[in-house]
């Protein structure tokens, strides 16, 4: 019998301790004090992104003024590095994109878009940025003297003036080199065998510095090295896209913004805030140019007059929104084929995210 009592009050304190805790178990869960974890897709979507560009350049003007401006932070975004990590060409940014050393290029090129796309079918533009081609090509004083062209010769004639001549780029896979290449093209010439081009750096004084030495005749550059040319009394601008030298080029969509599906669908709150940030920048170069073209500047160190050369050209280059225009995606295409820097084209429709921007700017007026 004593042992039978023992037995039952052994387990039964065994039972109560069970129930005890079940208890508290359930109390703990209804008031929430044991919430579940974060899933991954909510602790990845943390505001943050590590960006890149390829130069401090006119292309990246908007990403400059949102950083200026505090427009990331004003979103609640994070970009790292600051000013921001640079891939030296093209190709450099869209392997940093691909193997995920770099989140989004921020300004990147479409052309560099295409690029990566061809191995990496996860990428996506998911905004645009400049809609216009940047480039000038500027040839030195001697170059003009020699061939007796100016900036109003036709096409043609310029084009075929620079046959055999040294002409300086940041790199001749990349969009300087292109350029020379599509125009040797339009007039059945190939760069390679009728041109030199030298890579001089990727900055403005390289640039101009190249040409002032001789190392180069003429430079196919981003602007302001032509400005800075002039200004110096060093040369001209011979070819303007900007200008409509090149009626083919018009309405080309430059620069963009990109980064993969993946990493879009992990971090969506995060890229719209980078959509509303960059919204904000081109709504304030768009009214305050002057402004705009002295942020340039600082990042740039080009000087007063420089910068007011080419504050009227580079204002009508960009976009007034960030949704993407399909047209210029087009003019871009063709313009890629043609300077053999890719080989096919994904459709608008493959490429390009039309919903993230969308989504971004449903209901929001960028204020400046």
């Amino acid at each position: 019998m004593l042992r039978q009592q023992r037995w039952l009050l052994r387990h039964s304190n065994s039972l109560l301790l069970a129930l005890i805790l079940v208890l508290l178990l359930s109390a703990t869960s209804a008031c929430g004090a044991s919430a579940p974890p974060p899933s991954s897709s909510q602790s990845q979507d943390n505001m943050r992104l590590k960006v890149a560009v390829d130069s401090l350049s006119a292309p990246f003007l908007p990403d400059l003024v949102a950083l200026d401006k505090g427009y990331f932070q004003a979103q609640g975004l994070t970009i790292y590095p600051t000013p921001f990590q640079l891939e030296p060409t093209s190709p450099q940014m869209a392997e940093a994109i691909h193997s995920g050393a770099v989140e989004v290029a921020v300004g990147g090129l479409l052309t560099e878009a295409f690029l990566v796309s061809q191995v990496d079918a996860d990428v996506k533009v998911i905004g645009q940025l400049q809609v216009a081609f940047p480039n000038d090509i500027t040839v030195s004083n001697k170059f003009l003297q020699q061939t007796g062209l100016s900036a109003s010769s036709p096409l043609e004639a310029k084009v075929k003036a620079l046959v055999g001549k040294k002409i300086g780029v940041i790199s001749a896979t990349g969009q300087t080199g292109g350029f020379v290449s599509y125009l040797f093209h339009l007039f059945g010439l190939d760069v390679n065998k009728s041109a030199t081009l030298v890579a001089v750096g990727n900055n403005v004084s390289a640039a101009v510095a190249a040409l002032k030495a001789g190392r180069v005749d003429a430079l196919s550059f981003y602007k302001p090295v032509g400005e800075a040319v002039q200004t110096q009394g060093l040369g001209r601008i011979f070819i303007s896209p900007l200008r409509g030298d090149v009626p083919q080029m018009q309405g080309q969509l430059n620069s963009v913004f990109y980064a993969k599906a993946s990493l879009i669908r992990a971090k969506p709150n995060t890229f719209k805030a980078l959509v509303r940030a960059m919204a904000m920048a081109l709504a304030f170069i768009q009214k305050y140019p002057d402004q705009a073209i002295k942020i340039l500047q600082k990042y740039t160190h080009i000087d007063d007059k420089t910068a007011a050369a080419a504050a009227q050209d580079l204002r009508s280059s960009y976009a007034t929104t960030p949704i993407v225009n399909e047209r210029g995606y087009n003019v871009t295409a063709s313009f890629a084929l043609q300077t053999g820097a890719v080989k096919k084209i994904p459709p608008f429709s493959t490429l390009v995210d039309t919903q993230t921007a969308a989504q971004a700017l449903q209901g929001f007026t960028p204020q400046v």
